[in-house]
């Protein structure tokens, strides 16, 4: 009754927000706040109030396992403070004075959410556990998370400034299991952590979802259930977010079902891929992806891989110089896309030619452009 009570309260709050918009086959899901999210394109499947700020618990502790790793901790060890000992809510038994090693901490933190782990992490990494929030606030500007605002490092609070969206915490998240460590621990089911023993993974999809590879869990009475949860299949990995949930188990795994049912795993290019060629009347020059190109398409769509390039680029060309785009576009509609640059230095035309070889140059370089202007065509 209390959990209903709690939900309907935030209910209220979120009332009048519009919500994404979605199809007639959209999942049926209980959370105020959820997202299907595709990072490798960056794209939003399937949200309900994927951009709202909504009280996310304990999925706090990605970012402050994600800092602690940036800073170089890993191999620090930490001294729990009287005031990390103190913590409430769900806890590894710290004790004050007691020597814990940095990993262990931050296993513990993602596997079983300690609060006292998350605030003695805070502390060591800062300092303080104020100037760590601080922290907290600037890395999530760098990684554009615009509808997230942190308060503490354990997410144990009642304030309801203390937020993050759905869309939000899949990026967040995202960039937090590029690190093998944090992946490991957040994909274990069950992990023997040094000093702090054997420790069970919360998050029940992990060994029972096929394919669920993280990443941690929250809970709140005022806020519901919540959890960030992915998931990789045939090549294609997507985040499912749900905060102020019924059962956020369930919700994630219908999530991912209705996913991996309708989109597969599509690629134009990998970072530094050779795409095509660009050529001038007396030199050429290959160009290269500078990132990756890739993203999930419906099932059913048709995909194709384009180029668009720079039509008049002037010689010299210096290495790294963009020359192009490639697309993945999906039924007419770009998917992903990333810059085409020279994959090597072009020099100058040699000196002066004879006059009709010069205008001869010169109307194929003229011919080019036009066509460069007016067409994307497909990648060789």
């Amino acid at each position: 009754m209390k959990r209903t009570a709690a939900l309907l309260a935030l209910s209220i709050v979120l009332a009048g927000t519009p919500a994404a918009a979605q199809t007639d086959d959209s999942p049926a899901v209980t959370a105020l706040g959820a997202v299907l999210f595709d990072p490798a394109a960056d794209r939003v499947l399937w949200g309900r109030r994927e951009a709202v700020g909504i009280p996310m618990a304990s999925t706090t502790k990605i970012m402050t396992a994600l800092l602690a790793i940036e800073a170089g901790t890993l191999d620090d060890t930490v001294v729990t403070s009287r005031r990390a000992a103190r913590m409430g809510g769900a806890g590894l038994g710290l004790t004050v004075g007691r020597r814990v090693p940095m990993r262990s901490l931050l296993a513990g933190l993602i596997l079983r959410s300690g609060n006292d782990a998350a605030t003695a992490v805070a502390e060591h990494v800062a300092g303080t556990e104020e100037a760590f929030v601080a922290r907290m606030n600037a890395r999530a500007a760098e990684l554009g998370l615009r509808d997230t605002h942190f308060l503490n490092a354990s997410g144990l609070t009642e304030d309801r400034r203390h937020r993050a969206s759905p869309v939000d915490l899949a990026r967040l998240a995202d960039a937090a299991m590029a690190h093998p460590e944090f992946a490991r621990w957040a994909g274990a089911r069950r992990l023997a952590v040094p000093e702090l023993g054997a420790m069970e993974n919360r998050n029940e999809l992990i060994g029972r979802y096929r394919g669920a590879t993280g990443v941690k869990t929250g809970h709140l009475a005022h806020a519901g259930y919540a959890l960030v949860a992915s998931a990789a299949r045939d090549g294609l990995t997507l985040y499912a977010v749900v905060l102020g949930s019924d059962d956020s188990f369930d919700d994630a795994a219908r999530l991912f079902d209705w996913g991996f049912a309708r989109y597969r795993q599509a690629s134009a290019a990998g970072t530094n891929a050779a795409v095509t060629v660009y050529r001038w009347a007396d030199a050429a020059v290959a160009l290269t992806a500078a990132a990756p190109v890739a993203g999930a398409v419906r099932r059913d769509a048709t995909v194709r891989r384009l180029v668009r390039l720079t039509p008049d680029a002037p010689l010299p060309v210096a290495a790294g110089t963009r020359l192009g785009e490639l697309l993945l576009v999906e039924d007419g509609m770009v998917v992903s896309s990333a810059p085409l640059r020279a994959a090597g230095p072009v020099a100058a035309s040699a000196a002066a030619a004879e006059p009709d070889a010069a205008a001869g140059r010169a109307v194929q370089d003229a011919l080019r452009q036009f066509v460069r202007l007016r067409a994307v065509s497909a990648a060789a």
